[in-house]
């Protein structure tokens, strides 16, 4: 094998794992998307609630919709920069949307447990 046929394989794989990421990432915002829709459907299926309760649940649910799209928009961005770098035989480096996922997550998971924190109010 020619030292270019070894280029050119090593390319490949890499548009191949950089394709991989980004179903990932898609796989990672439904699943964000998913989380949103569960707690409105928990909320709304049970006994009638407070009002507040209620827009608790629909903003958690709004929120995890936006930040899904947002994720999918991000991952996107991210899967053609990082094609145009493979392609240029430059280092791809994803650490701007791994930080920024970190903090959606942990802002989904605020909003759910304040959620829960609010129904343990009520009901005591």
């Amino acid at each position: 094998m020619s030292i270019d046929n070894k280029k050119a394989d090593g390319r490949v794989q890499q548009l191949l794992a950089n394709e991989r990421t980004f179903l990932a990432w898609v796989r990672t915002s439904i699943a964000i998307i998913g989380i949103g829709f569960l707690t409105a459907s928990l909320h709304f299926t049970r006994a009638v609630g407070e009002r507040a309760d209620d827009q608790v649940a629909v903003f958690i649910s709004f929120s995890s919709l936006f930040f899904g799209l947002l994720t999918m928009v991000g991952g996107a961005i991210q899967f053609y920069q990082t094609k145009k770098r493979i392609l240029k035989f430059e280092v791809p480096s994803s650490s701007w949307i791994v930080i920024f996922l970190m903090v959606v997550v942990l802002l989904i998971i605020a909003l759910i447990a304040a959620y829960f924190i609010i129904q343990i109010n009520w009901l005591s």
